[in-house]
């Protein structure tokens, strides 16, 4: 019985590596997209052709952008942490139930 407890907290802590990659990974190409896209977009517009105002909407798209990714950031983690909270209190009321 003791071998199938190790194997579940094995594949739990597993899980849970795999589960903290995956929000770095969401997180890093959050940042990374909301700041190239409407930099991007900016150039785009700043192109002689079009607008002819370089660099101000490559600098707007780029503060635009940052500041977006900041917000969305700081949502994100906020989520995380609460996640991360609810987790450790379900955790801890389970401890507490498994050894009464």
């Amino acid at each position: 019985m003791p071998a199938v407890k190790k194997e579940k907290e094995e594949k739990s802590e597993k899980n849970q590596l795999i589960k903290g990659f995956w929000f770095l990974f969401q997180v890093g190409w959050f940042v990374a997209l909301s700041i190239v896209l409407p930099t991007v977009l900016g150039l785009w517009l700043d192109a002689p052709e079009r607008w002819n105002s370089r660099p101000l909407c490559t600098l707007i798209g780029f503060i635009l952008g940052t500041s977006v990714g900041v917000y969305g950031l700081y949502k994100m983690f906020k989520r995380f942490l609460a996640e991360e909270k609810n987790k450790g209190t379900n955790n801890k009321s389970m401890k507490e139930h498994d050894s009464e």
